[in-house]
């Protein structure tokens, strides 16, 4: 986890996520590089070994659940009155997703200039547009609340709610439940 010097409002989560990615390729020594939400549950060891099956190259590589051709809000609390387009290029929506260094690298190096959208899942997809990634569609990474026993993450849970999810998966290999039972 790594806090930035960014008031913490909904409409500066881009910025933040700018600074987070400054911050990575100045600390940070990766590959590729995990982003995701503190109320998401995130099989660390099913992303690890699906990284390793799936090849995932090093480069030029956006892996996550991407919606296609989302149209932009002009009301309501997800708004978008500054782009310009009907709908939003691909964006991985935001339960979680994995990106190469080199994109980290790119969005750090050009954070002073990349306009900040309405949030952060569609400002990525807007500045990952302007490069052209590889990108990997993967549903595991869910989109909505919900609980499947492959899935890869799960977006929206409480802190009880993960710690359930958490227990179930240590008891029986199943964040959803436990065929006996169980927690």
């Amino acid at each position: 986890m790594v806090l930035v010097d960014v008031v913490d409002t909904y409409r500066s989560v881009p910025t933040k996520l700018l600074q987070f990615y400054k911050w990575s390729v100045k600390n940070a020594e990766f590959s590729l590089l995990l982003k995701t939400d503190d109320d998401c549950y995130i099989d660390v060891d099913a992303v690890l070994m699906k990284i390793d099956h799936k090849g995932l190259r090093r480069n030029n590589s956006w892996w996550g659940n991407f919606r296609q051709s989302w149209a932009v809000d002009r009301i309501g609390k997800w708004q978008e009155l500054q782009y310009p387009s009907p709908a939003y290029p691909a964006f991985a929506c935001g339960s979680g997703y994995v990106v190469s260094r080199d994109l980290v690298q790119w969005l750090a190096d050009n954070a002073d200039q990349l306009k900040a959208y309405q949030g952060e899942d569609v400002s990525m997809g807007i500045w990952m547009a302007a490069v052209g990634p590889d990108k990997y569609q993967d549903p595991g990474w869910l989109c909505e609340k919900e609980c499947y026993q492959d899935m890869l993450s799960s977006p929206q849970h409480s802190p009880e709610e993960l710690r359930v999810l958490w227990a179930r998966k240590r008891h029986c290999g199943d964040p959803c439940g436990c065929p006996w039972g169980g927690p």
